[in-house]
């Protein structure tokens, strides 16, 4: 069960975090939610999908396997591609909400000490400097939480958008891999382009100014990583 303190470096001045990669540390999945915020980065290497949520709502993620647990960008210890999502990559941490004296809610940083990326025996990396000032490891870790921050408002944008568009379309990803086994999914959705294409010049132009029109071709074109997929399962079969 996580256990979440408000990060301080008083409390916590001599937290250190494991970083290498691992499924004991919880990089066993088959996939996470993602942020428009760092779609220019996934798209280079994973497939970025829709999918409903409980009330029905559409959630943006990546595809790591085919399997609940099967990631095929993890390796023993090592992560395959240079981008890790930031859900991922932020791990202990989350931001939170405070209100300051002023009246004034602030985003802060909390650290999960129940996380098996809290460093035991005096290894990983820093959180604080010796003096107490922010470790270069911190300092990266508050630009990741900074990419979920902004993303979720901007997650919230572009759904509203595509949903008013019906450019969400729901696909059907089938593959035959090379030692005869076979995946069907139909859960999943990704923008149509023929519906995006059919789009009145007006409402390309509003796509095009409010930025969005980028994220749907980003979308798009994401698709063909899952056949990059397929080649390293097919690899390791």
């Amino acid at each position: 069960m996580a256990q979440y303190e408000l990060l301080n470096n008083i409390a916590h001045k001599d937290l250190r975090i494991v970083t290498r990669r691992g499924a004991d540390l919880g990089d066993a999945i088959g996939g996470c939610a993602v942020y428009p915020t760092e779609f220019n980065e996934l798209q280079k290497y994973y497939p970025i999908l829709f999918q409903r949520t409980e009330d029905g709502s559409w959630l943006t993620i990546v595809l790591f396997g085919f399997e609940a647990n099967e990631n095929l960008f993890l390796s023993g210890d090592q992560w395959l591609v240079p981008y890790i999502p930031a859900v991922i990559d932020r791990e202990p941490f989350i931001i939170g909400m405070q209100k300051c004296s002023s009246g004034a809610v602030e985003p802060v940083v909390y650290v999960d000490l129940n996380s098996p990326r809290i460093a035991q025996d005096g290894q990983g990396e820093p959180v604080f400097l010796h003096y107490g000032g922010n470790s270069p490891y911190l300092e990266k870790i508050t630009n990741v939480l900074s990419v979920v921050h902004e993303g979720v408002a901007e997650a919230e944008r572009m759904l509203a958008e595509f949903t008013r568009l019906d450019l969400i379309e729901e696909i059907k990803i089938e593959v035959n891999f090379s030692g005869g086994a076979h995946y069907e999914n139909n859960r999943y959705a990704t923008i149509s382009k023929e519906k995006l294409m059919a789009l009145p010049d007006a409402e390309v132009i509003t796509l095009h100014r409010s930025g969005l029109l980028r994220y749907a071709y980003l979308i798009i074109g994401s698709i063909s990583n899952i056949q990059q997929m397929v080649d390293i399962k097919n690899k390791r079969i």
